[in-house]
């Protein structure tokens, strides 16, 4: 799990936009090539949805997901306290992705990366009603996505539906410039 975070640096976990901007490829590469992860992913929510912004936040959530996407998935996701940001933001990336109008708010978009190129983009979209089903929907479409069998514990995300993208590839460089684009107008 790895916050964006609207201004500053975070609490040592993270990035701000301009840092998560400049570095977006060089972050998928470091990380796939520490073995820190064989895909990505990114969460987007909508900032009216205060369930879903209290499962982001709370430590034992976030300690639960981060375990549960180990070495196999790094997890981006905004951490933004402006209404206007996050709007921006997930208009503008769902639009670069090639996915917008294809899914609807909160969802979970997860992608690979090699050679430049984001590719084989996979879209979790969810339900999530309230605190408790929301967490359990997050935690179950990244285990799916992960190829683990569900566990007792977590039962089987009912509502969230998949959606596999159209497009084929990204070129990380064609991402960063719609990031470098996006950056004045989200601060």
């Amino acid at each position: 799990m790895i916050p964006i975070y609207e201004q500053g640096t975070g609490r040592g976990i993270g990035h701000n936009l301009e840092s998560f901007s400049r570095r977006f490829a060089q972050l998928c590469e470091q990380h796939l090539r520490e073995k820190r992860a064989k895909a990505f992913a990114f969460i987007f929510y909508d900032f009216t949805d205060s369930e879903l912004r209290k499962i982001l936040k709370d430590q034992g959530v976030f300690a639960r997901l981060d375990r549960l996407a180990g070495n196999q998935l790094s997890v981006f996701y905004l951490h933004s306290g402006s209404r206007k940001t996050v709007t921006r933001f997930n208009d503008e990336f769902f639009a670069k992705l090639g996915i917008k109008g294809e899914v609807m708010l909160p969802c979970v978009v997860f992608f690979k990366f090699s050679d430049g190129n984001i590719h084989d983009i996979r879209i979790a979209q969810l339900e999530n009603a309230n605190l408790l089903h929301g967490f359990h929907e997050l935690y179950g479409a990244i285990e799916r996505y992960l190829g683990d069998k569900l566990t007792d514990e977590v039962a089987r995300p009912k509502y969230v539906r998949w959606i596999k993208s159209t497009g084929k590839f990204i070129a990380a460089e064609a991402f960063r410039a719609l990031l470098d684009q996006s950056l004045p107008r989200l601060i």
